[in-house]
C-alpha cells in the first residue's frame, strides 16, 4: 500500500484537488442545482396558477359580453339600481 501511495501520490493530489474544485469552488455545484430545481417548481406553480386564473378571467370577460350576466354583475358588485328601483343595504 504505502508503495502504491508513493508511485500515484501526485495523481491522488491532483484528482483529490480537481474534485474540490468541480464540486465546492465551481459556480455549477450540486447545491447551486438544487436551488434552481426549487426556483423551478416555484416557477411551475405559479405558471399554472396563472393560466387558471387567466381561464378565470377569459369566462368572466365572456360573460361580461351578456346583458343579464353584466347588469346582475353591476347589481350586486356596485349596488345599482334600475329605475323606479331603490336599494335598502342591511347591515348583520
Amino acid at each position: 500500500m504505502k508503495r502504491i501511495w508513493e508511485k500515484y501520490r501526485i495523481w491522488i493530489v491532483i484528482t483529490i484537488a480537481f474534485l474540490l474544485i468541480i464540486t465546492v469552488f465551481s459556480k455549477n455545484t450540486a447545491i447551486e442545482a438544487m436551488a434552481i430545481r426549487r426556483r423551478i417548481k416555484i416557477m411551475q406553480k405559479e405558471q399554472r396558477y396563472y393560466r387558471e386564473r387567466s381561464r378565470e378571467d377569459s369566462t368572466f370577460l365572456e360573460n361580461l359580453k351578456q346583458d343579464r350576466f353584466l347588469e346582475k354583475y353591476a347589481r350586486e358588485t356596485f349596488y345599482m339600481k334600475g329605475r323606479g328601483e331603490e336599494i335598502y343595504l342591511l347591515e348583520e
